[in-house]
């Protein structure tokens, strides 16, 4: 059956949709409607659709970027592009993204039920290939890992004899040797329901066949799983370090989208260094799985290289204060007392490690408080730091409990510091986005050119403004052009394309569209409305 998601601007067209697809005889459920790329994602998150029909141009939203998004994260959901715009440039972009077809406004019913028949024969071959397959499938998932002990087991009793690795493999059609390798390690949340991953993903061996999607050419693979982890294998022919770990790091970041989109456990992805000898894939794979462990450091959902985390591993033989002070500051900065008070945990319970020495240990809460006040003060201009009323208490207290607390209570102090500065700071970046609109609303703007002028990133300028306005840039953008649009409006003389080139649109029959999504009213509509109330 096609569970179907129509996507356009226009109610009146996704009825029309409607209408036509149910007469056809094609099994089917419309399991969901949207006017916007956004609306759009959140009901395909739901409902998870194998067949999306989008317009391809909707007011403030592009289809093509909602074709873009489900490549990566629904790549099974087969796509029509709809549109009433004649360019081969948008039909060719639109098949790169895995459009399944284009078809052009308006619709003939005869070309959407073929292509309606076309998508339900292919899905219906993919589930009886399913079908077929599902036995393999499932005594593959019952060997796999035990099918790892053994792929290494070749390796290591066979370390010098290459071309006996690699005839044996082949018995199995396992094509791996290479000059380089690096491996990938994705492991979810042990208190994880794993009834519910095979529910999301019918099994854990589909989620490796969906991941295996987006590896491409580059790489040569093989991967084992059990019911809490996927261990990815990736082999090339080059031998550039830098550009096989930014290849690697590139498919960990789809694998990454994947999984945030599609998967509500957490999880961790976690990544070795490249190595250019077989016989060092039993480290490597090892070493991706112990940086996968640093989630509880660095956060879920994330990717993590062991290089990001070796020199805490160096840390952890050896207690050494400079690295506990390192992280604690880390996580003061990240206005994260949780994890401060741990590491100031830590910090104490090294230093009840001198052996009863209370001057000595004075001194180490000391050093942590000035290391703390003076790295604070150097990035956040802190006023009085360190302070002489801190240090006082500190050599003041009866015990080191009691510093401990001091010192706890300085962290709480300075984090709420921090928020404040950071929340001023915050407003006025939007604040001189927002003039930059307002100044230059009539010209071509766009989310780049905002952040270049104000020196910030397009994603975080994004980010930052969307969680202080409540909104995008980009509709706050329209909202201004919409605004000023009005009193363009209420001169009898300017004509309705001039209006619109005024406030930064060539297209007249776009700002048409926009300025009636806004305000209810076309243009003429809203003036001949200004003119009734005066």
């Amino acid at each position: 059956m096609l569970n179907i998601v129509l996507v356009d601007d226009e109610q009146l067209i996704i009825h029309h949709l409607i209408k036509i697809i149910s007469s056809f005889d094609i099994p089917h459920k419309i399991v969901g409607t949207a006017n916007s790329c956004e609306q759009a994602l959140t009901i395909i998150r739901e409902t998870h659709p194998n067949l999306v029909i989008t317009d391809i141009r909707m007011g403030t939203s592009n289809g093509l970027d909602l074709c873009d998004t489900l490549s990566v994260t629904m790549p099974h959901t087969k796509i029509i592009i709809l549109s009433g715009f004649d360019d081969f440039a948008y039909a060719q972009k639109a098949l790169r993204y895995n459009v399944f077809n284009y078809l052009l406004k308006p619709i003939h019913e005869k070309d959407l039920y073929d292509q309606l028949a076309r998508v339900n024969a292919l899905l219906e071959a993919e589930k009886e290939e399913e079908t077929k397959d599902f036995m393999l499938k499932e005594q593959l998932r019952e060997c796999l890992p035990l099918m790892q002990e053994w792929f290494f087991k070749i390796i290591r009793e066979n370390m010098d004899h290459l071309d006996i690795i690699d005839s044996t493999f082949r018995l199995f059609n396992i094509d791996i040797l290479n000059e380089s390798y690096q491996s990938l390690y994705v492991s979810f949340a042990q208190d994880s329901d794993a009834a519910e991953i095979e529910k999301d993903f019918m099994n854990v061996s589909r989620l490796a066949q969906t991941i295996t999607l987006f590896i491409g050419d580059y790489f040569k693979t093989i991967y084992f799983y059990d019911t809490n982890s996927i261990t990815l294998i990736l082999s090339s022919a080059g031998t550039n370090n830098e550009d096989m770990h930014n290849r690697c790091c590139h498919l960990a970041e789809r694998i990454r989208q994947y999984l945030d989109f599609n998967y509500q456990q957490q999880f961790s992805i976690g990544l070795s260094t490249v190595v250019h000898n077989i016989a060092y894939l039993r480290q490597s794979v090892k070493d991706a799985i112990a940086a996968s462990k640093y989630s509880f450091y660095i956060g879920f959902n994330e990717i993590i290289c062991i290089t990001d985390v070796e020199l805490r591993n160096t840390g952890e033989v050896l207690p050494n204060f400079k690295y506990i002070q390192e992280d604690l500051l880390k996580h003061l900065k990240l206005c994260d007392p949780r994890n401060a008070g741990q590491y100031l945990n830590i910090y104490y319970l090294n230093v009840l490690q001198l052996h009863g020495d209370r001057n000595l240990a004075t001194n180490k809460f000391l050093e942590l408080y000035y290391y703390l006040s003076n790295a604070l003060d150097q990035e956040f201009d802190f006023e009085k730091a360190p302070s002489q009323e801190v240090v006082a208490n500190i050599k003041g207290a009866a015990n080191l409990e009691e510093i401990k607390e001091i010192l706890n209570n300085y962290i709480v102090r300075s984090i709420k510091e921090i928020e404040l500065l950071r929340t001023n700071k915050s407003r006025k970046l939007i604040d001189k986005a927002k003039a930059c609109i307002q100044e230059n609303y009539a010209h071509d703007i766009s989310l780049e050119s905002i952040a270049y002028d104000i020196g910030l990133s397009a994603c975080y300028l994004s980010t930052l403004f969307k969680n202080m306005e409540k909104t995008s840039i980009k509709e706050y953008i329209i909202d201004v052009r919409i605004e000023a649009a009005k009193k363009y409006l209420q001169d009898i003389n300017l004509k309705i394309y001039e209006v619109a080139a005024n406030v930064g649109y060539t297209d007249s029959r776009y700002f048409s569209q926009l300025f009636r999504k806004k305000t209810g009213y076309t243009p003429g509509q809203y003036r001949e409305f200004i003119k009734l109330g005066t």
